[in-house]
């Protein structure tokens, strides 16, 4: 676990029930776990199928604890649901059944929904056995700090990710941002997200440091740098590891270059030069070596370590009696190129998260010997003649009173030999590229790695160079100086030793590489006060500095560092080291003061989440009771931005193949933004239409369902909607009405239904409609299924003397019963066949094609059509009945017919697109025409 949180006493532990939602199986099931244990946040991440587990809620479990389990009269549908750890399997009794179980303690209560009943019964065997336990105890913990983070979202969780990338961090935020000009498109997403990212972190870091600004830890930190040539250790080391020397003093004031010194690696501190002063007790010394093995063998097949301990050895013999306070924590070798760290052995506890890689880029020569010839051939990137090593240290803090485990900080530490010769300049910045993109740490179980997309589970991942608190770049890396070699020499000879080297740097390339942003980009150097440390050689010819006449001078050993805004260095000290003169190059080193934030993890985490979008809804559960069918029933929730910045919601779908809600439900609305501390009203209403009514009315689609707010930036809010559905035969195919038993809410399941085969009547709720109109005198009605009924009678149909505003409300449900089949009383397959019909004697034989079902509707509907197109419009007229506003509008007034023939005309109007409902996909369309007479033929019309 990246951060020990403080964990409690076992005397002290008290059961918790944790309450935890994640993505199961296409649906978003309930996480119940009782635990006493602290729980791996990494491995709370892993444990998600396709998203991260955040925990809902907390419940202590005392004497005062209460857990209430009730069954749902019509409960959600159960296929999908599971477990986080082990997939529920359906119980074989009360598979349909899904039951409401509210959580209670002294200070809140839940409600959640599950649909195992075994599974249901253990946790509340085991929360009694808890709570008996309890009450037992007076002893209890009043919090548990280790479980804090986890009701926290995962992009809150600072403390265990890695740092920001410096080359980010390094730079003004606006240096992110896309590049676009006036009159351009402007990624405004993707710079929003850069601004917001940026602002979140540096908040965070500055609202978690506020109570720890006294509570800082210094670290001492010496490196160095030498090139040696393929050399053993010959000579004393005492300057570069921070012993100063006697030294003598030239006429112009300036230091000369010191006699040799040759020191045995067994020295003891009696044995010290006179004037030799003691060591600063650095924290961490890292020193690195390029060129430290040259031999063939190292570079085509390098596996030995003698140089490593000969340099080992050579640095601890010079840190004397001092030596026992160090070891060496770890080191990384590549051919050549070499990197030891030691550390205090007092501190070696604070390091962890040890990590060491490696990448080549030079070129290799090769000679091979074929039949007497010889073939000369070059690889690049292969051999490690060039390139780098780098370690990766993660340092924490002692802990104190206030902060128990603070974040730890990373050093990373790269030492580098890029590409030599003078005009190879365009090759060493590319070298750098190289390496900056190819050096890799990981993976890595200091931080949590949250899965980015719904099919891949979170994995180790692996961090690059940059990806840390302060990176020290140490290394030979060849960069020269651009003047000719004459004007170098006559530089460095002549005048002052400082205005020298001012002058030698504006023509160093290093520093124009990084002037133009070819390389090394935001890197800090300190000034540098030596002259140049390449070339110098025994036994070649030298001029009056010891510099090679053969070799232009420069200085191509460096050290370079850049550090995260939050961490404060102080560099002390940049110096060579002109006394140790074993190679061609002499040492650098450099010293650095690092102040320490001691900042709580749990402090960081919390100051990140208060910054992040948050909502609250004053509700997780709408029961909106019993909903019947084409009636609309509507609740709301308040949902509230309590977070301290502007926040926006949206509801999103469990995945991209399901709708955001079902059909039956509409959302009001479904996206928005609030202000802090502002809040809006949600409004969710139940409607159940033609299009949804049969699958509910059969049991195959329950009113339930969870729905996923979305905070963009935030955690989600999950809503859970309930309704206890009433079934209609509005809505239900006739085929399926054919086959009922009894009434409608009497079917438990289709599997009620009577066999297709005893089929031999149609819908009783339609014949009963049908019954009701022909036995009536409602011919005189002349604007019967014209006019609309009163929707008040309409839920009240019963028999009654005939009224004409009665018979209306009848007429009227009974076409809203017919226009809800879900398929029309003749099949659209059908409809052309129908429509080709060219005599009464055709039509009748279309009927053998007809379900049975649709046969007696059909003929029943037809013929009481019949019966009133045939009546004399003014036979036996009502002369109270007036004429209603036309079911086509509220201003249209329906006047009566004036003959049988535009009666029947009338009447085939409004039944045509009922009884022979239009397929809108159907290409071409059905003769509207061929259908009408069709049904004509039927009603005695023409």
């Amino acid at each position: 676990m990246a951060q020990a949180l403080p964990r409690p006493p076992p005397r002290n532990q008290r059961p918790y029930l944790l309450l935890s939602y994640t993505w199961i199986w296409q649906w978003k099931s309930l996480e119940v776990c009782l635990s006493t244990q602290r729980i791996n946040r990494r491995q709370l991440a892993v444990r998600g199928h396709s998203s991260y587990l955040v925990l809902q809620r907390t419940l202590a479990i005392h004497s005062e604890f209460s857990l209430v389990i009730s069954q749902l009269s019509n409960p959600p549908p159960t296929q999908g649901l599971g477990d986080v750890l082990t997939e529920i399997k359906p119980p074989t009794s009360l598979s349909d059944t899904r039951f409401c179980v509210r959580l209670s303690d002294d200070s809140s209560t839940y409600t959640v929904f599950a649909d195992d009943i075994e599974r249901l019964s253990l946790v509340a065997s085991a929360c009694r056995r808890l709570r008996d336990s309890a009450s037992k105890s007076s002893n209890h913990a009043n919090s548990h700090r280790w479980l804090e983070p986890y009701a926290l979202h995962p992009a809150s969780w600072l403390s265990v990710k890695p740092p920001r990338d410096l080359r980010r961090t390094c730079q003004p935020v606006h240096a992110s941002l896309s590049l676009s000009c006036a009159g351009q498109p402007v990624h405004d997403v993707a710079d929003y997200t850069v601004i917001c990212d940026d602002w979140l972190w540096s908040r965070s870091l500055s609202l978690a440091a506020v109570r720890m600004t006294s509570e800082k830890k210094q670290l001492t930190i010496r490196v160095g740098t030498f090139n040696v040539n393929g050399n053993l250790p010959t000579q004393d080391l005492s300057p570069w590891l921070g012993i100063e020397l006697p030294s003598t003093t030239a006429q112009d004031g300036e230091q000369s270059i010191p006699p040799l010194v040759t020191l045995s690696l067994l020295l003891s501190d009696n044995d010290a030069p006179e004037g030799q002063v003691s060591i600063p007790e650095a924290d961490i010394l890292v020193m690195a070596f390029q060129e430290a093995d040259l031999s063939t063998e190292a570079l085509f097949n390098f596996t030995g370590v003698a140089r490593e301990d000969a340099w080992t050895a050579a640095i601890l013999a010079t840190l004397g009696e001092k030596a026992e306070q160090y070891e060496k924590l770890t080191s990384k070798q590549l051919v050549g190129i070499l990197l030891i760290v030691f550390v205090k052995k007092d501190s070696r506890g604070c390091f962890t998260e040890i990590m060491e890689s490696s990448v080549a880029s030079g070129f290799m020569v090769s000679v091979t010997v074929f039949r007497s010839y010889a073939f000369l051939s070059a690889s690049q990137g292969v051999m490690g003649n060039k390139g780098a090593v780098a370690v990766r240290l993660g340092y924490r803090p002692n802990p104190t009173s206030s902060v128990p485990t603070p974040v730890p900080i990373i050093f990373t530490f790269v030492n580098s030999h890029l590409a030599a010769f003078d005009d190879q300049i365009e090759r060493r910045n590319a070298d750098f590229t190289e390496i900056s993109q190819r050096i890799e740490f990981g993976p890595s179980s200091e931080y949590v790695w949250v899965p980015r997309t719904k099919s891949r589970e979170a994995e180790p991942q692996v961090v690059n160079m940059y990806a840390s608190d302060v990176l020290f770049w140490l290394k030979d890396l060849n960069y020269r100086l651009t003047l000719l070699d004459a004007d170098v020499r006559y530089t460095v000879s002549s005048g002052l030793k400082s205005q020298a080297i001012k002058t030698l740097l504006r023509f160093d390339e290093l520093k124009s590489s990084i002037r133009h942003s070819k390389a090394f980009t935001e890197f800090n150097e300190y000034p540098i006060n030596f002259l140049p440390t390449y070339r110098f050689a025994a036994n070649v010819q030298t001029d009056a500095l010891g510099y090679d006449t053969k070799r232009k001078p420069a200085w191509t050993d460096r050290v370079l560092h850049k550090s995260s805004p939050s961490i404060s260095i102080t560099q002390k000290s940049y110096e060579a080291h002109p006394s140790i003169t074993m190679s061609d190059h002499k040492p650098v080193s450099a010293e650095f003061l690092v102040d320490i934030p001691c900042i709580d993890p749990m402090a960081l985490d919390l100051a990140a989440n208060s910054l992040r979008s948050a909502f609250n809804l004053d509700e997780s559960t709408l029961d909106f009771g019993k909903v019947s069918y084409s009636t609309p029933v509507t609740k709301r929730l308040r949902i509230q931005n309590t977070g301290e910045v502007p926040a926006a919601f949206r509801f999103l779908s469990r995945d991209h193949d399901s709708p955001i809600h079902p059909l039956w439900l509409k959302i009001e609305p479904m996206a928005g933004l609030l202000l802090p501390r502002d809040e809006m009203t949600l409004q969710f209403t139940i409607f159940v239409s033609n299009s949804v009514a049969a699958k509910l009315n059969l049991g195959m689609q329950r009113l339930s369902t969870l729905l996923i707010v979305h905070t963009l930036f935030g955690q989600d809010l999950f809503v859970f909607v309930h309704g206890v559905y009433e079934p209609s035969c509005f809505g239900t195919p006739l085929s399926a009405l054919a086959r009922l038993r009894g009434p409608i809410r009497e079917l438990t399941s289709a599997e009620d239904l009577l066999p297709e085969t005893d089929v031999g009547h149609s819908s009783r709720e339609f014949m009963r409609l049908m019954s009701w109109l022909t036995s009536h005198e409602v011919e005189a009605i002349h604007d019967l299924f014209i006019a609309p009924g009163d929707e008040g009678l309409a839920a009240q149909i019963r028999e009654t003397t005939v009224d004409a505003d009665y018979a209306r409300t009848v007429a009227a449900v009974l076409l809203a019963f017919l226009r809800s089949l879900p398929e029309s009383v003749v099949p659209s397959s059908l409809h052309q066949r129908c429509a080709e019909t060219n005599s009464r004697d055709a039509a009748l034989e279309m009927l053998s094609a007809f379900p049975p079902a649709s046969v007696n509707a059909w003929i029943t509907v037809t013929a009481f059509l019949h019966f009133l197109a045939s009546r004399d419009p003014g036979e036996s007229v009502d002369k109270r009945v007036r004429p209603r506003p036309s079911a086509e509008g509220d201003d249209e007034v329906a006047l009566p017919p004036t003959d049988r023939h535009s009666r029947a005309e009338m009447l085939a109007s409004i039944f045509v697109p009922v009884l022979l409902r239009d397929d809108i996909d159907a290409t071409p369309p059905v003769s509207l025409l061929g259908k009408t007479r069709f049904l004509l033929f039927f009603m005695g019309g023409s």
